[in-house]
């Protein structure tokens, strides 16, 4: 015999309150489950971590040489004549040097250049003072 509940109580036994089931976990994600798809970070680069390769070559150095020269022969072309021609030559070569942007130094070849010119000015005009006496 089975025992049934009264008919006035109103409950059934399927309608009476359950356990809660604990929730279910949920599928783990993998790489190939339908989750977008994003290409491999690219590798780590070996060897010595400097690479010169892409960037172009060093900056050029200024070739100021041509300046200093021309100075330094403008001022002692006072001394010696003939060395203020080299002065007006090199300082000539300095300042187009500049012009192209290979050199920095364009008052130093400037001042070669006038210097070159002023003592050459000044040792001919000797030389005519001189040959007048």
């Amino acid at each position: 015999m089975t025992t049934t509940p009264p008919p006035d109580s109103g409950e059934h036994p399927e309608d009476a309150p359950r356990p809660e089931e604990p929730p279910r976990p949920e599928e783990p994600q993998y790489p190939n489950s339908g989750a977008p798809q994003y290409p491999a970070p690219p590798p780590y680069p070996t060897g010595s971590g400097y690479d010169y390769g892409g960037y172009g070559a060093p900056p050029m150095q200024p070739r100021n040489g041509m300046g200093v020269a021309a100075l330094v022969l403008g001022i002692l072309g006072f001394l010696i004549g003939p060395l203020s021609i080299l002065a007006i030559v090199f300082g000539r070569i300095g300042l187009n040097r500049v012009a192209r942007g290979e050199a920095n130094n364009r008052g130093v070849a400037q001042a070669g250049f006038v210097l070159g010119i002023i003592t050459l000015v000044l040792w001919i005009i000797g030389l005519i003072a001189l040959a007048n006496r």
